[in-house]
């Protein structure tokens, strides 16, 4: 299975919960062979994801949670 860098980048968050099936799986473990340039993105990936895993949970002031979900509803609302 041959995959372009657009599916590759696609594809990271269900690699990394081992959610790819074995011929995905070999696509993309074969693009990172050869492609440098999704070799650096993915660690680029890897390092932000364990980077905010290691942030310590502040709980979020109760107004500050109305006043996102009030600006998230004034933009997103169909």
């Amino acid at each position: 299975m041959f995959i372009t860098c657009r599916q590759l980048t696609e594809m990271i968050t269900d690699e990394g919960e081992g959610k790819l099936s074995p011929v995905q799986r070999l696509g993309y473990r074969f693009h990172l062979s050869w492609c440098s340039h999704c070799r650096i993105y993915v660690d680029q990936m890897l390092t932000t994801v364990e980077t905010l895993k290691a942030l310590p949970e502040e709980p979020v002031p109760e107004a500050t949670q109305a006043e996102l979900l009030a600006q998230f509803r004034k933009h997103h609302t169909p």
